[in-house]
């Protein structure tokens, strides 16, 4: 095969310290001349990531080493042959290793699914949170149809709002004389709690998530 190479501005630094012309037939030959510094350029130093290296990296070089331990040995038995009880004793422990990184990363799967739930919630309680503070009377009167619904045959209800939501929401809702409506600092804007004689519920959707989120904290 006839070796056409291409001549270009480019240049290709070799193992020695010349710069060569880059030429498309350099790459015919499989010889591979990479300098140290070259070679270095690929590798992660993890000890520079915030100043440690991350506990999960850590088991999994581990594992790394642990792999190539084994592989290792599986070769020396394909290569050399080992005694029944030697190979016994070696395939034991290659287990046991497999066995302990499995149950590690079984942890490590659980709590990383943890955190990104509960990394949603948070984002979510960010989104909500800015859009009841544009719009929070809406929010509220909506949160009041739903939970009347609930509690429409109880004969004594007391609706507690934000003040701000209060002075929106007085003149736009109309109810029955035994339903009250009452403007309460102890509520948050877009909130709402009903008090009744079915007992009380608690419209605050902020309240709910930040529920949620203690139930998370607990699992992680």
């Amino acid at each position: 095969m006839p070796s056409n190479n291409v001549n270009t501005t480019s240049k290709v630094i070799k193992a020695q310290d010349e710069i060569a012309p880059y030429e498309l037939g350099n790459f015919i030959s499989n010889e591979q001349n990479q300098s140290a510094d070259m070679k270095n350029v690929a590798l992660l130093n993890d000890k520079t990531i915030n100043g440690n290296v991350d506990p999960v990296l850590q088991e999994i070089q581990k594992l790394q080493q642990t792999l190539h331990q084994i592989g290792q040995r599986v070769e020396s038995i394909e290569n050399d042959g080992i005694k029944g009880r030697d190979l016994d004793r070696q395939l034991v422990e290659a287990l046991k290793d497999l066995k302990h990184y499995s149950t590690f990363f079984e942890q490590a799967t659980f709590q990383m699914e943890t955190k990104l739930v509960k990394t949603s919630f948070s984002i979510a309680k960010k989104i909500i949170g800015i859009e009841i503070g544009e719009n929070s009377a809406k929010i509220a009167k909506e949160t009041i149809k739903n939970m009347m619904d609930k509690i429409k045959n109880s004969s004594k209800v007391t609706i507690h709002l934000h003040p701000k939501d209060y002075l929106v929401l007085k003149e736009q809702l109309s109810f029955d004389n035994f339903v009250n409506l009452q403007e309460d600092i102890n509520v948050t804007a877009g909130g709402v709690v009903i008090a009744s004689d079915l007992g009380n519920f608690d419209g605050n959707i902020e309240a709910k998530l930040e529920t949620m989120l203690e139930s998370l904290d607990a699992l992680v």
